[in-house]
């Protein structure tokens, strides 16, 4: 039964993000892209299964088909320790973030926000972030 309703609670949110991402024109961007498989522009339920059968088979430790709540949260706390491994601006792991790490960090964030690489952020570059969440739960801008 928990099963259940984890793998319910998981498609209920990927669709919910569906429906946000697609109500304008697709400011969401990456996560929609990412459920939008065949890039149609339209997610659809058999796009959003095989995103959670994904999800499950790289989830489920023990290989009986399901999750339980603790395989559920050791995925998502191995997805983060690997993202915090990979957006680490201590580069040479000395547990000190110096100068030169500190702006090699800022100009990666900088980059990622100039997405057609012109060496200034536009409006229509800034508004893109608008709205999303991030790892800290506030609204971007």
């Amino acid at each position: 039964m928990k099963k259940t309703l984890i793998a319910a609670a998981c498609i209920i949110g990927v669709a919910a993000s569906a429906a946000a991402a697609s109500g304008k024109s697709r400011g969401g961007g990456d996560r929609f892209d990412k459920m939008d498989t065949n890039g149609d522009g339209i997610v659809t339920a058999a796009e959003l299964d095989a995103r959670q059968a994904a999800l499950i088979d790289a989830a489920d430790a023990n290989g009986d088909g399901g999750l339980t709540a603790e395989e559920l949260s050791a995925h998502r706390k191995a997805k983060r320790e690997e993202w915090r491994a990979k957006n680490n601006p201590d580069t040479n792991g000395d547990g000190v973030v110096d100068r030169v790490e500190f702006l090699a960090s800022a100009e990666k964030r900088f980059d990622r926000l100039d997405k057609n690489s012109d060496g200034v952020i536009s409006e229509d570059e800034r508004r893109s972030k608008r709205g999303r969440r991030h790892h800290r739960g506030h609204r971007g801008e």
